[in-house]
């Protein structure tokens, strides 16, 4: 079987940008790298993820040993979405991720098909080598009928440091509190069950805050929320759990303020009688500190977000 011209470019192009090396697949890792790659007992997760509008964040420390994931939303290079071939999808979007000093390099699709013309993000992970100190990641477009594109940062990568071991562990949560008003203002306690009104759905502001401590992390002199994650898990009349990540809001005390911000548009335009949520947190992404109704770190039930318009 022929191999297609824009299959050549997707490869060839890459390598050329990528100094250090031919990239590896994450499950073909050579035998060096895996020499230096040793699990601790329980691995770390962190995640990476690049948004639309150009935007990055970090959710976890990223720990030598542990796991890596690089979550890329697809709609940040569109300039390939429509190149197909007999009326098949053409092309593809590639992630990069490379580790320093050694140089271990790594790449992966981050695009899964749903259909002959539909696909979703897709994330890619990768196992965090044992004497990485930081990482880098960039992301390349190509396809039959495009012009390729790369998301580099403008060349310089992004850059984000590795942890020799994970953070300490939450140790407490709480707080609650937020903004149903048209100020917008903080305000400490928190109603259960929040009633959304008209007034309040058209008017006022709707958040969720609560306040979380880890020795070491929240309490000292630099900030770095990224070491924390913070997600609210909820649920819409009883349907499967979903989870978000939290906004982080800055410092409060000895510790650092996470926020949910309630979008208007799904409140407003799709048919809901009640969310049930609750906060958790974690330092390595596999053990989480849950607050709802109750304390941590299991939180008893779930707090509620009632509708009445």
């Amino acid at each position: 079987m022929k191999t297609s011209v824009w299959k050549h470019l997707a490869l060839a192009l890459p390598l050329l940008a990528a100094c250090g090396g031919a990239p590896q697949q994450q499950e073909e890792t050579s035998a060096s790298t895996t020499e230096t790659q040793q699990a601790p007992l329980t691995t770390p997760t962190a995640t990476m993820r690049f948004l639309n509008g150009w935007t990055h964040s970090q959710h976890g420390a990223i720990v030598r040993g542990g796991t890596l994931v690089v979550d890329y939303d697809l709609y940040r290079m569109t300039d390939c979405h429509h190149s197909t071939y007999a009326g098949q999808q053409a092309w593809d979007t590639l992630a990069y991720v490379r580790f320093l000093p050694s140089g271990q390099l790594f790449s992966g699709s981050v695009k899964q098909a749903t259909g002959s013309t539909s696909f979703v993000n897709k994330p890619f992970e990768v196992t965090v080598p044992s004497d990485a100190t930081s990482v880098e990641t960039w992301f390349f477009t190509s396809g039959r009928t495009c012009a390729p594109r790369y998301d580099s940062n403008y060349g310089q990568n992004y850059v984000f440091p590795v942890e020799a071991q994970s953070p300490s562990a939450v140790v407490w949560a709480g707080d609650w509190g937020g903004s149903f008003a048209r100020d917008c203002e903080h305000r400490d306690g928190l109603a259960d069950p929040i009633v959304i009104d008209s007034y309040v759905m058209e008017r006022a502001c709707k958040f969720v805050d609560a306040d979380v401590y880890v020795p070491g992390v929240t309490d000292a002199a630099t900030a770095r929320p990224e070491l924390i994650q913070a997600q609210v898990e909820f649920s819409v009349d009883g349907a499967a759990t979903q989870h978000q990540w939290l906004a982080y809001q800055g410092r409060v005390g000895n510790n650092y303020r996470y926020r949910w911000n309630l979008a208007a548009e799904p409140l407003a335009y799709t048919p809901w009688s009640a969310y049930a949520f609750g906060f958790r947190y974690s330092t390595d992404g596999v053990s989480w500190y849950r607050i709802a109704s109750g304390a941590g770190p299991t939180g008893g039930t779930a707090r509620t977000v009632q509708r009445s318009f």
